[in-house]
C-alpha cells in the first residue's frame, strides 16, 4: 500500500495533520477597529483605509501604533499590544472635535498656533515665520533708532553750544543725518510691527472663516474597495477587504 493510499484509506488521519498543522500556519490576532465614518485608519505608518473597515484586521503579535484623521477633529493616537495569537481586541477610536475658539485664541499668542491646531502646518508655519520676522525687524530696528536718537541729540547739544560758523554748520549736517537715520529706523520698526500685527489678524480671520467643519455621520470619503495585503513586518499575510462607500453631511461652526 502506497503513502497515498494510506491518506485515502485513514480520512482521520489526514484531519488530525491538518489540526496539527493549521495552527502552525496561521499565526495572527485580530484586531477590530470601529469609529466615526471616514475617517482613516493607519498602523505603523501603513495606510490601512477608512472606517467602517469591511472586517477584523488580523495582525501578528506585537506593539502597533495606531493613528487615525477625520476633518474637523483633532488626530487620534494610541498604542495597542497583541500578545498572542489567539488575541482578539476591539479598539474604538473616539477622535475629539476641534474647538473653533481654541483655534483662533491660540493666534493671540501667536500667530500660526491655531492653524498648526488645525493640522494646517504649512499655513501654520508661513503665519509663525511672518509674525516672527515682522518682530526681529521691528526690534532691530527699534535698537537702531535708539542709538540715532542718542547721536542726534548729542550733536544737537554741541550744535546749540558752538560758536564757530564752520562748527555749526558742522554739527548741523550731522544732526541732520542722524535724524534722517533715526525717521528710517522708526519707519523699519513700524513696518516690522505692521507685519507681524498683519500675521496675526490674518491667522486669526483664517482661523474663524476657514475653521474645518466636523463630519457628523457617515462622511464624505473616497470610494476604496479591493483587497489589501498585509504582508510587511508585523501583518499576516492575508487580505482583507476594505470597502467603503459613503453619503453625509457636514456641520459648519
Amino acid at each position: 500500500m502506497t503513502f497515498c493510499s494510506q491518506f485515502k484509506a485513514r480520512p482521520w488521519l489526514v484531519a488530525l495533520i491538518l489540526l496539527m498543522v493549521l495552527p502552525v500556519l496561521v499565526q495572527a490576532a485580530t484586531l477590530e477597529i470601529t469609529g466615526p465614518a471616514g475617517a482613516t485608519v493607519v498602523i505603523n505608518d501603513r495606510i490601512m483605509g477608512f472606517l467602517p473597515l469591511n472586517e477584523p484586521l488580523t495582525l501578528a503579535p506585537g506593539r502597533y501604533d495606531i493613528k487615525s484623521e477625520l476633518t474637523g477633529y483633532l488626530p487620534f493616537e494610541t498604542s495597542i499590544v497583541l500578545d498572542e495569537v489567539t488575541d482578539w481586541k476591539r479598539l474604538q477610536i473616539r477622535p475629539v472635535i476641534m474647538s473653533k475658539t481654541t483655534a483662533w485664541t491660540s493666534n493671540l499668542l501667536f500667530a500660526g498656533l491655531g492653524q498648526h491646531y488645525m493640522g494646517k502646518s504649512f499655513k501654520g508655519y508661513f503665519f509663525n515665520a511672518a509674525e516672527a520676522g515682522g518682530l526681529l525687524v521691528a526690534i532691530g530696528g527699534e535698537l537702531q533708532r535708539t542709538n540715532y536718537r542718542k547721536d542726534y541729540l548729542l550733536l544737537k547739544g554741541k550744535y546749540d553750544s558752538a560758536i564757530n560758523p564752520n562748527d555749526l554748520e558742522y554739527y548741523q549736517r550731522l544732526a541732520d543725518e542722524a535724524y534722517a537715520n533715526m525717521e528710517d529706523m522708526e519707519k523699519r520698526r513700524n513696518t516690522g510691527l505692521l507685519v507681524a500685527g498683519g500675521a496675526i489678524v490674518l491667522s486669526i480671520l483664517d482661523a474663524v472663516f476657514l475653521f474645518p467643519g466636523a463630519e457628523l455621520g457617515p462622511g464624505e470619503v473616497p470610494l476604496q474597495t479591493g483587497s489589501v495585503e498585509f504582508d510587511g513586518p508585523g501583518f499576516s499575510g492575508n487580505q482583507n477587504l476594505l470597502q467603503t462607500v459613503h453619503a453625509g453631511y457636514k456641520l459648519e461652526f
